[in-house]
């Protein structure tokens, strides 16, 4: 070709085909970044489908441990309406039953957080697309951990009042009605616990117990569903 003078159709010839071997080499770069774009957005649906079952799971448990929580209020409100120095209009029958259900049960959110401990420990944050939704998914821990203190402050003041009327009350009469369904006999000893409630030091723990359990589910535990809802929200819109 050089010797018949036909240097510039070579030089067109060898673009060409230098060309096509481009043209080749970017459309297996394209197909294989499609093939790995794929493969991620299906990691992320499906984290995407983990999340909202474990999300949806602890707002359910969460509405629990707050009927819980307002149930032992409610019953310590009662006996707190009941505390002062005249003599209380409810029986000790009344007043052991009150106590046994403001205090049989501790409030504790424990939620699920198995997927979203995978996807975080393992760096899998990176495959999820949303900024928003990954800012709230690593900003979930801190939220629980200022509940727990709360749910801390809540649990010492429960246990201090526990301990009180074990030192100070008869707490076989205060648990008369349980112990009689387990064929327990009641106790032989005339004292009685009414004296509690005209107990400024015991009136003093059930309110403590009353106010905070009132700030942990008017405040907490509310902005807690509050940001449930906002992640939940957040999963739907990314949900193919």
């Amino acid at each position: 070709m050089l010797t018949e003078n036909k240097f510039s159709k070579y030089i067109l010839y060898a673009i060409g085909e230098i060309a096509l071997v481009m043209i080749g080499i970017l459309l297996a770069l394209q197909v294989n970044n499609w093939n790995e774009n794929r493969k991620i957005r299906t990691t992320e649906q499906q984290y995407l489908l983990a999340l909202k079952e474990e999300f949806n799971f602890n707002k359910e448990e969460l509405k629990n441990v707050i009927h819980r929580n307002k149930l032992n209020f409610d019953y310590a409100l009662i006996i707190l309406d009941n505390t002062g120095p005249e003599n209380p209009k409810i029986t000790d029958k009344n007043f052991g039953e009150l106590l046994t259900k403001s205090f049989s049960y501790e409030t504790q959110f424990d939620p699920s957080q198995g997927v979203l401990d995978e996807i975080v420990n393992s760096g899998k944050l990176v495959f999820l697309s949303n900024q928003e939704l990954k800012f709230a998914l690593t900003s979930w821990s801190g939220q629980l951990k200022r509940v727990k203190l709360q749910e801390l402050e809540l649990l010492t003041m429960r246990s201090r009042t526990i301990e009180m009327v074990r030192n100070k009350a008869n707490l076989r009469k205060v648990l008369a009605h349980v112990l009689e369904k387990k064929g327990i006999k009641q106790t032989k000893f005339k004292q009685g616990n009414l004296h509690l409630l005209k107990s400024v030091a015991f009136e003093g723990h059930i309110t403590g117990f009353v106010t905070m359990s009132q700030s942990l589910n008017n405040y907490s535990y509310h902005k807690l569903v509050e940001e449930i809802d906002k992640i939940l929200l957040l999963i739907d819109n990314e949900i193919k």
